[in-house]
């Protein structure tokens, strides 16, 4: 990264001060951020899924869902901000903190929450299909990605979401403990069902949290 880009320039993120109130802002989206992700995903499936069978062998159904995720979140933005939002939702959003040299391409989240006062700061979301809640490989390459900075380098917060075809919140969770290292989850099962944090320490960054989100493509009696 020898070169800086446009936003690197205007909106520095260069000292204390500056990581601290992107700490701050991340940390108070928190419930606002997984309340549209939740919302959003119930207005989905009535309007769209519901009436589809999803269990059938479907082309690109993961970047389907997070397009037609994102434009329910979308929605609910409109309806509910009153002109002056702290964020606005992006739709594959470049992560350029942690670009690769041009012409190669920022990595990108499926879609985020992105700061007004400093749009370098996000509340990044990554999404994934999972047949069964056992098929943690690609889901956990993502949470990789969020520990080791990748993902999510000036932010304390983020979420991934397991888009599920087959299984329950609870065999989700209870899989996914199994595998999450250096980390355990904690439940808000009080809170959302399909809700749970786990909490990571990371080099040389603001530590993190993950809110992971499960999900159900296919209710009792669709399938």
């Amino acid at each position: 990264m020898s070169r800086p880009t446009a936003s690197e320039l205007r909106w520095p993120i260069d000292c204390d001060e500056s990581k601290q109130q992107a700490l701050d802002w991340a940390e108070g989206m928190s419930s606002q951020a997984i309340d549209y992700v939740l919302r959003s995903f119930i207005q989905l499936r009535s309007n769209a899924l519901d009436s589809i069978d999803l269990t059938q062998d479907l082309e690109q159904l993961e970047r389907d869902l997070t397009s037609n995720h994102f434009v329910e979140i979308q929605n609910l933005w409109v309806t509910e901000t009153d002109g002056y939002p702290s964020f606005v939702p992006h739709h594959e959003y470049p992560e350029m903190g942690t670009r690769s040299p041009a012409p190669a391409k920022p990595p990108a989240y499926d879609f985020a929450f992105v700061w007004q006062v400093n749009h370098r700061v996000a509340w990044p979301i990554e999404a994934k299909v999972l047949p069964t809640p056992k098929t943690l490989a690609l889901y956990l390459k993502d949470t990789s990605k969020f520990i080791d900075g990748t993902a999510a380098p000036f932010s304390s917060q983020g979420s991934q979401l397991a888009y599920l075809l087959r299984g329950t919140c609870e065999e989700f969770f209870s899989e996914l403990s199994l595998k999450l290292v250096g980390s355990t989850l904690v439940s808000t099962a009080q809170v959302a069902p399909e809700h749970r944090i786990s909490h990571h320490s990371r080099k040389d960054l603001l530590p993190l949290s993950i809110h992971h989100l499960a999900l159900l493509l296919v209710l009792d009696g669709q399938d």
